[in-house]
């Protein structure tokens, strides 16, 4: 099932502060007297992901004081940062004590480098998750907005920028690389560089939503407190795009309701998966809370063996009567498919649900819209039986360059589709043998 991209970077936006927008805060006490702004942050480097130990703030102009507070004492980042503790346990000197790691000092104005030392760039920003009362460094800021943010500039430059071109790339992009691609034994004070663990081509945007790959490079704790934070769609999002074994962990530390909502917001083959690899007396809990339509497909699939065209089916696809106009069509796709992953075709069928022929999005669009529907179908229609093996599937699928197949019962009766996606895992190292007879056409 498909999610709401632009709902879940809102989401994930709200866990994440940028260390310069940080660095701009006022700190209070309990009871709200100001105390200082904050200076800079400390951290230990033995995990992936440091996490955040003891807030350094600082007062005065001339003769300047610093205090370092322990991260515990920190009650809320949201506007000022508020502390738990009272001023007179907040101790000021004239000069901060040693730390391993300071995010400002050690972090901002570096040079990153790629493991082939091919090309610099600089260190703009840092950016934080709050995840469980914690702070956590995730990644580094390397692109143009970064200083933009640093500087204040950040929300004029966006404004001109929308005048002239709303949709420019400078709006949308990010230049964030992931903290554990950075290896922070490598910081050489003298050069002020940091070396990645991955080559230039590796650095790409890592969009604040893109919370997958960072769950399991958490510790445990940090991992499911994580995870608890988002809503059960991104949930859902997430755990689709786990591996097993990492599925499994997560589904152990959910109760059985929550892990119900989650694999029935996953799409049907990739439930099934799942579904097949676990234990039989779980998988009856789960479909008992899942509903009832919804389990009935599951089950469906669940009768099918992982390498033929039953098992490798999603039940997800658009299909619409033969009858209908190529109008009719065009409004059912803008109203209908919006949860749906792909509409890599549009499946024709009569009364019965029996596949009467395919189409797609570009023959409708060129198509006369008080026109049959049936009229843009191609002239020749595949699709493979619940029971054809993955092999064969691959076959007709690279024979004919078609991204998705129908999937019939011995009737003719519409069941599902095949994408390339739910093939590509199972055949990739004999997809490309021929076979000497493929599937019937229609």
């Amino acid at each position: 099932m498909s999610i709401n991209i632009k709902e879940i970077k809102i989401q994930a936006a709200a866990m994440f502060v940028y260390f310069s927008d940080f660095l701009k805060k006022t700190v209070k006490d309990a009871d709200g007297t100001l105390l200082g702004e904050v200076w800079d942050i400390s951290s230990k480097l033995d995990d992936m992901y440091p996490e955040v130990e003891e807030l350094i703030i600082f007062k005065g102009l001339v003769n300047r004081v610093y205090a370092s507070i322990p991260w515990s004492a920190v009650s809320d980042i949201e506007g000022d940062i508020m502390l738990n503790i009272k001023a007179q346990d907040v101790k000021f000197g004239p000069t901060i004590k040693e730390y391993e790691f300071l995010l400002k000092r050690d972090t901002l104005d570096q040079q990153v480098v790629d493991t082939f030392n091919h090309k610099v760039r600089r260190v703009n920003d840092v950016h934080l998750l709050k995840v469980d009362h914690v702070l956590i460094v995730v990644h580094v800021d390397i692109g143009l907005r970064g200083l933009l943010r640093r500087l204040g500039w950040e929300k004029t430059i966006d404004f001109i920028v929308k005048i002239f071109d709303r949709n420019s790339r400078y709006l949308k992009s990010e230049d964030l690389v992931s903290w554990k691609y950075i290896q922070p034994v490598s910081i050489n004070p003298a050069s002020m560089t940091m070396k990645l663990s991955v080559s230039e081509k590796q650095l790409s945007s890592i969009p604040a939503a893109d919370l997958g790959d960072m769950i399991f490079d958490l510790n445990a704790s940090r991992r499911m407190a994580l995870f608890r934070t988002f809503d059960v769609k991104t949930k859902s999002k997430v755990f689709e795009n786990l591996d097993l074994e990492e599925q499994k962990a997560i589904l152990k530390e959910l109760d059985k309701k929550e892990a119900a909502q989650i694999v029935s917001l996953m799409s049907s083959d990739e439930a099934a998966d799942l579904l097949e690899r676990l234990p039989n007396p779980t998988v009856k809990n789960l479909l008992t809370l899942i509903e009832s339509s919804r389990a009935k497909k599951l089950s469906t699939l669940l009768g099918y063996s992982s390498d033929s065209a039953g098992g490798l089916m999603t039940t997800e696809y658009a299909s619409i009567s033969e009858t209908a106009t190529v109008e009719d069509t065009i409004q059912y796709i803008k109203t209908q498919t919006k949860d749906m992953n792909v509409v890599p075709y549009i499946y024709l069928v009569d009364g019965k649900n029996c596949l009467k022929g395919v189409t797609t999005i570009r023959r409708l669009l060129f198509a006369e819209p008080k026109d049959i529907v049936s009229k843009t179908i191609f002239p020749k229609t595949f699709y493979v039986y619940l029971n054809n093996s993955a092999k064969e599937i691959a076959y007709l699928m690279e024979k004919y360059k078609i991204s998705a197949i129908p999937v019939v019962d011995e009737k003719k009766v519409l069941q599902g589709i095949i994408t390339m996606d739910d093939i590509l895992s199972q055949v990739i190292s004999i997809a490309w043998h021929k076979r000497a007879r493929g599937p019937k056409g229609i």
